[in-house]
């Protein structure tokens, strides 16, 4: 599979990346058995970007990908999360919305709890969740990154952004003035913004983007066939075509798309290998998109 630099980072990123953290949490968790055969059937893909997170499951996505790529540790790259804090705490009433903890204290629990469960010391890349503008202008939090960067227990550091708290102007602030590594983002042909000009940004700072939902998972079926002719007489299907537009940004390192199983995985990791859309194709998709998809939909998004 062909791989992309992450900015102008030393990490690199195949252009099919999986994230691991769907795989185990939610209504659609996995058993430890089927991630596991999972993760080795992407490793035989040539997948080498894989993303976990801290904080659903209590680590289990950290745990089972350290298990996994522990023999393959210098040909991947291993991004997590930090930023949630998901202590127990019985003694209060249950929070409304999810709790920060954006201290340098906080901060350190964390990473040694992410280094522990990985077992792939350095983490390549290491994202503050969903942070606000209060946390990226703390100098504490950020002087506390760059000595775990000296320190070798971080290569890099970037930010996962919505949806939910952070996001266009978040972004922004930790690419222009903190100057990270990398962006997490929702971006695909229904819901560019605030994607596109991250990517903007992104390519200014030299920093990559990382594309979340690339899938358009909230378009809806009626608009989703408006897209067939990305995949008519093409040899590719259009989950396969919606990756190659993820792609046809340079400043994207790596997509990650939803996976249901193997096939859909060999599928997805297959449009690596495929041409990227044509100028009329992405004229006629920026015509889609000004119409709403004929649908009415809400200018900026499929929802």
């Amino acid at each position: 599979m062909r791989q992309r630099r992450i900015g102008s980072t030393d990490l690199v990123a195949s252009e099919v990346g999986l994230a691991v953290w769907p795989l185990v949490a939610g209504p659609g968790a996995r058993s430890d058995e089927d991630v596991a055969a999972l993760l080795g059937a992407a490793l035989d893909l040539g997948i080498g970007y894989f993303a976990a997170t801290d904080s659903d499951d209590h680590g289990r996505a950290e745990r089972l990908l350290g298990a996994a790529l522990g023999r393959h540790r210098d040909e991947v790259t291993v991004a997590t999360t930090f930023g949630y804090d998901t202590t127990p705490r019985p003694w209060e009433p249950a929070p409304t919305e999810p709790r920060h903890d954006w201290s340098a204290d906080f901060a350190g629990r964390a990473l040694d709890g992410s280094l522990r469960r990985l077992r792939l010391e350095p983490v390549d890349l290491w994202l503050l969740h969903h942070p606000g503008l209060d946390a990226l202008e703390s100098d504490e939090l950020f002087d506390f990154l760059e000595a775990q960067v000296e320190k070798g227990k971080v290569r890099h550091y970037g930010v996962a952004l919505g949806p939910g708290p952070g996001w266009g102007d978040e972004g922004a602030a930790a690419l222009q003035e903190r100057r990270v590594a990398a962006v997490e983002t929702v971006y695909n042909v229904a819901e560019q913004d605030p994607g596109r000009d991250l990517a903007r940004l992104a390519a200014e700072t030299g920093a990559g983007l990382v594309v979340r939902d690339p899938l358009a998972p909230r378009l809806p079926p009626a608009a989703r066939g408006r897209l067939s002719f990305l995949e008519r007489d093409r040899g590719q299907t259009l989950d396969q075509a919606l990756v190659r537009f993820a792609l046809a940004d340079p400043a994207v390192a790596t997509v990650l798309p939803p996976v249901a199983g193997r096939d859909a995985l060999a599928e997805l990791a297959g449009a690596a290998d495929l041409p990227p859309p044509t100028a009329e194709d992405l004229d006629l998709l920026a015509e889609l998109r000004e119409a709403r998809f004929g649908l009415g939909l809400e200018e900026g998004t499929d929802r």
